[in-house]
């Protein structure tokens, strides 16, 4: 965990959970295999602080959107999430279920590697004569809108592990009581 991250509502900081986790290694991964195997996200891992901040430049604006609002979760519920990820994420490249042209929350890819993806079909298509439209779009949110439900069914029809299937489904179920 990196130290330097504020910690959530229990003030357990990175620097804290990385000492205790050198100490005590085999309890604390058998917290985590624990919660994979009965299934379960630990509500007060889920709990989250809100800090609002005022924006650059709209100190003096009575507008509500002046504020940008930073959510400090617990240092034990992000490395949760983290497993979570990685096991999922192993899951889906394993089974071959990701798109060739996607490069968000793909690894090793960034946006650079898109824009050099759309530079090459767009000097392809110059260098045949072909004319070239492009589209972009930047949806601010959007993963905070996704449809839990649909997410979920495409976990359990491509076959994720049962465990790690139960467990989203605990983890989005709180997401969405919060």
């Amino acid at each position: 965990m990196d130290n330097k991250k504020v910690p959530g509502e229990d003030g357990i900081t990175g620097d804290i959970y990385n000492h205790t986790f050198k100490i005590l290694p085999k309890s604390i991964t058998a917290i985590y295999n624990g919660c994979l195997r009965d299934r379960v996200f630990p509500k007060r891992w889920k709990r989250t602080k809100l800090i609002p901040i005022i924006k650059f430049g709209q100190e003096n604006s009575y507008e509500v959107s002046k504020y940008r609002l930073i959510s400090l979760l617990s240092v034990g519920g992000r490395v949760l999430e983290k497993v979570m990820i990685s096991r999922i994420n192993h899951h889906v490249y394993t089974n071959d279920y990701i798109n060739k042209s996607q490069y968000v929350f793909t690894p090793q890819l960034s946006t650079t590697d898109a824009a050099m993806a759309v530079k090459d079909v767009v000097e392809a298509g110059f260098s045949s004569g072909e004319v070239a439209t492009l589209v972009s779009l930047d949806v601010e949110g959007t993963f905070n809108f996704a449809w839990w439900p649909n997410i979920l069914k495409s976990l359990k029809v491509s076959g994720c592990p049962r465990n790690l299937y139960n467990l989203t489904r605990s983890y989005f179920s709180q997401r969405q009581a919060t």
